[in-house]
């Protein structure tokens, strides 16, 4: 299966066996690391959450500020550099005896991770040009949600054994997978800095306000990821009669539709134009989604569990659409001599949406029901359709966008 998630490029096949790697540590820190803290080293679940939560404020905007740097001094050598200072920092954490230590290294971690999503986006640009870049950052989507799946998989190991020493050994891992990520990455071709007299300011991309607002819908649209993460999990359970084995194979689903799907889907999203077009059709489905989702909340387990896989399948296909759409205009709206500081400004969007969409799943649809999730649908629906505008405001200062293909078709 692998062999047909990864194109022929082998510094692209080294980027994606990294990935994997290190994706698969990912999955075994986030499958453990709130159960360590809290059954072994004995802190509360609001200590361990407020920690993760100053941690996610305090890294928001670092991925701007960590892709300038790659584009200053090489997008390959700087996350050489993030990869291995997170390793270290993995170990430390097994250390953490205080609530204090557990937050600085907490927030320098996030900080650092920010940095490393917008450092590996500049690598790609750097590795691959033209539309190869989205289809390579859509592998690489593909390759993560198998690695993620892998290490929760070995996670598990620790949560059947649930002794302190499981627990280590298996996070003691996470950190080893760091170490070889940063080897497979001393591989790849070195990538030259942007000449001195080219590069751009620290804050160029914070300062291009029709890229910002093109990143600003991107940030309430994909709030979307939330909702198979935080909403559906908790409506199953709380408000419909379906059975709860019914959520982990939703998870299952969406898994295994995004490693072999999303590569196919965004061969077919290859222009700014085809972009945005993609991204309106992604709020219609997550609008229709919403709704069936809404609907489950009535009937008998039969007809509850039916509508409940439905609406996963049409988010489902609304996740592909919109992530295909993502890549294209990540790519295509950032100059390449700022690539790693428009490529950090961009995962701004997604962080502001981390920390929006646990309360709109709150107050929305699992406080007001259906009707709340028709306004959670209507609100992404609308984003979709702002996006259009946005990408034109933004494109009128980029002559190269939607070259041979008028933005207004779309």
């Amino acid at each position: 299966m692998l062999a047909r998630l990864v194109p022929e490029d082998p510094a692209v096949r080294r980027m994606a066996l990294a990935t994997l790697v290190n994706t698969s540590g990912r999955g075994i820190y986030y499958t453990l690391s709130a159960l360590y803290f809290t059954r072994i080293v004995g802190f509360s679940v609001v200590e361990v959450g407020l920690g993760l939560s100053i941690a996610a404020a305090v890294a928001l905007g670092a991925g701007v500020p960590i892709g300038h740097l790659a584009d200053r001094r090489g997008p390959r050598e700087v996350q050489i550099w993030l990869v291995s200072a997170i390793a270290a920092l993995s170990a430390a954490y097994l250390l953490v005896e205080t609530w204090w230590q557990f937050v600085v290294l907490s927030v320098l971690v996030a900080v650092l991770d920010r940095g490393s999503g917008a450092v590996r986006a500049a690598m790609i640009a750097g590795l691959v040009q033209g539309a190869d870049r989205a289809a390579t950052k859509a592998y690489l989507r593909s390759i993560t949600n198998v690695g993620m799946t892998l290490g929760s998989g070995v996670a598990a190991l620790a949560l059947v054994a649930d002794t302190r020493a499981a627990y280590l050994t298996v996070l003691y891992l996470d950190g080893a997978t760091y170490v070889v990520t940063a080897l497979l990455l001393r591989g790849l071709p070195h990538l030259p800095p942007v000449p001195a007299d080219q590069a751009s300011g620290m804050l160029t991309a914070l300062r291009d306000r029709p890229f910002m607002a093109v990143v600003l819908v991107s940030s309430v649209l994909t709030m979307h990821y939330w909702i198979l993460e935080i909403a559906v999990p908790l409506w199953v359970v709380e408000h419909t009669s379906a059975p709860r084995a019914l959520v982990a194979a939703l998870m299952v689903v969406n898994t295994l539709a995004v490693v072999g799907l999303q590569v196919a889907v965004a061969r077919r999203v290859t222009t700014v134009p085809g972009a945005v077009r993609a991204t309106v059709l992604s709020g219609v489905l997550f609008l229709v989604a919403c709704a069936v989702y809404g609907l489950s909340g009535s009937p008998g387990p039969a007809v509850a569990t039916l509508l409940l896989v439905v609406a996963t399948a049409v988010a489902v296909g609304g996740e592909l659409t919109q992530a295909a759409a993502s890549f294209v205009l990540s790519f295509e709206l950032p100059p390449d001599h700022a690539m790693g500081q428009y490529q950090g400004a961009w995962g701004l969007g997604f962080a502001i949406s981390s920390l929006l969409a646990p309360t709109a799943m709150a107050l929305l649809p699992l406080r007001h029901g259906l009707a709340g999730w028709l306004v959670l649908g209507g609100l992404l629906a609308a984003a979709a359709l702002a996006t259009g505008p946005a990408v034109r405001w933004a494109a009128r200062s980029r002559p190269h966008v939607g070259a041979g293909t008028p933005l207004s078709a779309s």
